[in-house]
């Protein structure tokens, strides 16, 4: 079987542009690499494994690199029994990690995150954006479900198709009320599936330090990866960002989900947003690429406030959940701006 040849597409699938690799490190500047990987060891119906890691590194205007920071989170989430986190661990330690066992990594957890590790999230810390990432995570994380399936029948249970769809409706632009995925629900009782890509290598071989240590996925698996690279000049500091999410299949063959690139233009003084345009890359459904829009909203407000702004205000068919992370993820950039070997 070769990918290239043998799969196929979702007639309304939407943009298939992956990003070809990562851009070089440029001198005097910072880069914030992070994964989230949740492991499926026992199977499609067993417990989850998480292994999330990050680092901060710094490139001096000679090209030097230094490691600022690095993170690394290890936990078990009951994925049948409502995503409850069953345990976790951090290195560097964390205390008051522990507070979160026993927490549904669903709605709600980011708030308790902040509760329970207050200095990490006021610091922006690379811990903070992982245990931030793992409730978008798991959320993607039932399409390894779907996967394994092959669809979801929901057709000898009316009354969970019209559950589910009243949880979603108008949630996001994939899931507008008229969209492909609500749509064929309606019609057929048969969720649709969405068709991604293969997912090109995102580690350029002449740069060994691009990206943070990480494994190989297993079949099963899904990774979150992010980067974000800050460079100034002249009062200014420019943002380029990106997020993938992927999935390996019971074959090996790892295919994206979703991924997005943000440029931002920030005010180095009041870190306040100055230009902003965010571009999908690969998205499921013909819907969703309408959501990049949004991302205009941002401009004029400065990045400490985006983590309750976003999620407070960008709602709807015009917007989308996971780009919205990558929008909130701008918050860090109050901190990693210190970084900058020109500060």
């Amino acid at each position: 079987m070769t990918a290239s040849t043998e799969r196929s597409f979702h007639p309304h699938h939407g943009p298939h542009d992956p990003l070809p690799g990562t851009p070089e490190r440029r001198p005097g500047s910072v880069r914030r690499t992070t994964t989230v990987d949740l492991l499926r060891p026992d199977g499609i119906g067993g417990e989850v494994i998480v292994d999330a890691r990050g680092r901060d590194l710094v490139t001096d205007a000679n090209g030097r690199p230094q490691v600022a920071a690095r993170s690394r989170i290890g936990g078990r989430i009951d994925y049948p029994g409502g995503c409850v986190l069953r345990e976790i661990g951090t290195v560097p330690a964390q205390p008051g990690v522990e507070r979160l066992v026993g927490a549904a990594v669903a709605a709600g957890f980011r708030a308790k995150v902040g509760a329970a590790l207050p200095a990490a999230a006021a610091g922006r810390a690379l811990s903070h954006l992982l245990l931030d990432d793992l409730p978008g995570t798991v959320l993607v994380s039932g399409y390894a479900v779907q996967a394994d399936l092959g669809h979801v029948d929901m057709r000898a249970d009316r009354a969970l198709a019209e559950a589910f769809t009243a949880g979603r409706t108008d949630l996001c632009s994939g899931f507008r009320r008229d969209g492909t995925m609500l749509t064929e629900l309606r019609e057929t009782g048969l969720m649709p599936m969405p068709t991604g890509p293969v997912a090109p290598g995102p580690e350029p071989s002449p740069d060994p330090l691009a990206w943070h240590e990480h494994d190989a996925l297993p079949a099963g698996a899904i990774r979150r990866r992010r980067r974000m690279d800050l460079t100034a000049a002249a009062g200014t500091v420019r943002v380029d960002a990106t997020f993938r999410d992927t999935h390996v299949d019971g074959d090996g063959v790892e295919t994206i989900v979703h991924e997005y690139v943000l440029d931002a233009l920030i005010d180095r003084a009041e870190l306040r947003i100055l230009e902003i345009e965010a571009v999908p890359r690969v998205l499921p459904w013909t819907e969703c690429p309408a959501a990049a829009a949004s991302a205009g909203a941002l401009a004029g407000r400065t990045v400490g406030e985006l983590r309750t702004w976003v999620r407070r205000q960008l709602t709807g068919t015009l917007t989308c959940t996971h780009l919205n992370d990558l929008l909130r993820s701008l918050d860090d950039v109050d901190h990693l701006v210190s970084l900058h070997p020109g500060s």
